[in-house]
């Protein structure tokens, strides 16, 4: 699973940060006019392609003007010589004008932070992955002195770092971090954190994240063939239980374990339509005790078998039994997902009402999306308003209220 790692880490998260806005790292009136000009045009070139015109400004610009290294004017120039060199894939020459820009603390926190999420990624090319752990990790230092957390895609990347140098529990704690604060559900992204989780036999949230891969990509059959497997920790159990399967066809079962058991058996197999053919003869014959527990299994059954509606009423069937703010969340999420916006909106509710807050800001900042996509724009304002005053969900909650404030033409 983990073969493909340096190409897909670049790919879902250096090419979304290489050139990063010039007026959000140096506004017009921190710098002369005329040194804002020089450096807007040389950007405008990277923006065009036009590599050779901006690398001839650059040069001039580097060698005539503002030699002080320790110069916010000279962080800036450092800070775009290293983006030029990164668009163009030569990490190698991006690497010391990078470290250049960020020495000194020159730059405004947000021109800093991208620079070092900028550096931390050529780094993780250049196969530094010390370096990369190093880099972002004081690149959160900095910024939760403002309250401003990593974003998702630098929390995947220091966890494949810890991943590089065999640190599969810090691996594992910032890859799930980052599916956590990501506002999106990123396949790349849940690989990694599913991979790791069954490593490291944390196999209950191998099962949630696995399920959120069959919604990102139901056609994917390895998806279903890992899940299922993963319900016996990877143990091959068929010469003990495939005669289970003779004996319920015969009718001659009658323990609500065996019932369990073979149900687990034709989920480890692949076969969920069987499992659950089986859990709800034990229901309705009263052999499989209606509980929680059970319901939650019938509920992955249907997953498996691509029955979202189902599985999503055995989790309902299953909060009614017993208040449980993790079916709550799972219930929203998965609607969520599926854009049924007003029962994820019921079922966040619930949660939060049950004190769920894994990820503070989490439910808030959905919710408020959520309200977005069904036209009531004040509550998603509401919503996202909330999410702001936690670190985990800041930046994705300030990027949907100027994205909504902009729609709404205020």
């Amino acid at each position: 699973m983990f073969n493909f790692i340096k190409n897909s880490v670049l790919r879902t998260l250096f090419i979304v940060i290489i050139l990063f806005p010039l007026n959000a790292i140096a506004a017009d009136d921190s710098i002369s006019q005329w040194t804002y000009q020089y450096l807007k045009r040389i950007h405008n070139y990277m923006e065009m392609d036009r590599f050779e015109d901006a690398g001839r400004e650059l040069e001039s610009l580097a060698n005539k003007y503002y030699k002080n290294e320790r110069s916010y004017e000279r962080a800036l120039i450092n800070q775009l010589y290293g983006q030029f060199y990164l668009i163009q894939g030569d990490f190698a020459s991006a690497i010391p004008w990078l470290e250049k820009a960020v020495k000194y603390g020159a730059l405004n926190l947000p021109g800093e932070i991208q620079t070092r999420s900028n550096l931390a990624a050529a780094y993780f090319q250049a196969a530094q992955y010390n370096k990369v752990i190093d880099t972002l990790l004081k690149t959160q230092e900095l910024g939760m002195k403002r309250g401003i957390d990593l974003s998702g895609g630098n929390f995947v990347m220091l966890g494949m770092a810890y991943y590089q140098i065999n640190n599969l529990v810090n691996a594992y704690k910032y890859i799930s971090k980052g599916n956590d604060v990501s506002s999106e559900l990123n396949e790349d992204w849940l690989q990694y954190e599913f991979g790791l989780a069954i490593k490291l036999e944390k196999f209950d949230a191998a099962i949630e994240v696995g399920q959120f891969l069959i919604f990102v990509n139901p056609d994917k059959n390895t998806y279903w063939k890992q899940l299922s497997g993963v319900y016996y920790g990877g143990n091959n159990e068929d010469e003990s239980l495939a005669g289970l399967e003779l004996a319920f066809e015969k009718g001659v079962m009658k323990k609500e374990i065996d019932y369990l058991n073979l149900t687990k058996y034709f989920l480890y197999k692949d076969l969920p339509t069987k499992a659950i053919k089986v859990l709800n003869h034990g229901f309705d014959n009263e052999i499989i005790k209606v509980n929680k527990k059970n319901l939650d299994l019938l509920a992955d059954s249907y997953f498996l078998s691509k029955d979202r509606e189902k599985g999503i009423n055995a989790l309902i069937k299953s909060l009614e039994i017993k208040t449980d703010s993790k079916t709550s969340y799972r219930i929203a999420r998965f609607a969520f997902e599926s854009e049924n916006w007003k029962m994820a909106i019921e079922y966040f509710n619930k949660a939060k009402s049950q004190d769920w807050n894994e990820v503070p800001g989490r439910i808030d900042l959905l919710k408020g999306i959520a309200y977005y996509e069904i036209d009531q724009f004040n509550n998603a304002l509401k919503h996202l308003q909330y999410a702001i005053e936690f670190e985990e969900s800041k930046g994705a909650a300030e990027g949907w209220i100027q994205y909504i404030n902009q729609s709404m033409g205020t």
